[in-house]
């Protein structure tokens, strides 16, 4: 039976990872898999987005357009009663509005504003960044705080602030416990952007582009298309549109011999 060589019984065995890190790279994968499914399903309604303003957006100026000059005939056909005029009222409410320019410029930024400002600069600055990826993330949050600024938002100045201080990039790199610390911040960070995801999810799913797609796609399942339907349902409403104008210019010329 032989014995084991010295290098081998000392061979340094692989640590395992530890239960954040494992959390932590599950949590990545799944923020990858979501924002893919979502970048999908916005190109996906967008995409039914632009072939119905192609396809039946046009038609529906036309019918506009075509019900406009209807309603005007009617009018002077005697067939509707004038549409009021609102101009004067419009001007006389206008006329009482307070005249938002002659208040002067934006106000001169609060005490409260520049120590916020003061405090997240010195606290984000690119300049204080260990690398290059720090860097351009200090740059970003330093260029929205530039614009809360400008804006007069001390209360978003606020959130940049505590949002930094939640995020990995501010565990000192000398704490001994930093990469855990910032493995911690990074996965709440992620839960956080996943809820954004989700919410973002359900505001899409309830939007009128994606309900029209459901219907497109129940109708497909019953063998029938419901968007040639809708093409050819506003076709129809453009041809009796003409009918009526036809009938209309009769009535107008009729009126004005007459008269």
């Amino acid at each position: 039976m032989s014995t084991p060589r010295a290098s081998e019984s000392y061979a340094i065995q692989p640590v395992p990872p530890s239960a954040d890190a494992v959390r932590l790279a599950e949590l990545e994968a799944r923020l990858a898999a979501r924002g893919g499914e979502l970048n999908a399903l916005k190109l996906e309604l967008q995409a039914l987005q632009s072939r119905y303003l192609v396809e039946i957006g046009g038609l529906y100026r036309q019918l506009n357009e075509l019900e406009t000059e209807l309603i005007d005939l009617e009018v002077r056909a005697g067939l509707r009663p004038p549409i009021e005029d609102l101009e004067d009222d419009d001007s006389e409410t206008a006329e009482t509005m307070p005249d938002e320019t002659a208040c002067g410029g934006q106000a001169a930024p609060s005490d409260l504003l520049k120590r916020v400002f003061r405090d997240v600069a010195k606290t984000i600055h690119p300049d204080r960044a260990p690398d290059e990826a720090a860097r351009m993330r200090r740059h970003s949050l330093m260029a929205e705080a530039n614009r809360a600024y400008a804006e007069r938002d001390a209360d978003r100045l606020l959130l940049i602030l505590r949002r930094w201080e939640r995020s990995p990039d501010s565990v000192p790199s000398d704490d001994p416990d930093a990469e855990r610390l910032r493995r911690q911040r990074r996965a709440a960070e992620i839960e956080e952007e996943l809820a954004l995801i989700e919410a973002e999810f359900i505001e899409l799913r309830n939007s009128a582009i994606a309900r029209l797609r459901h219907k497109i796609d129940e109708t497909r399942k019953k063998g029938w298309d419901l968007f040639a339907e809708m093409v050819a349902q506003v076709r129809a409403d453009i041809a009796r549109a003409h009918a009526r104008l036809a009938a209309a210019r009769k009535m107008v010329g009729i009126r004005e011999v007459r008269s």
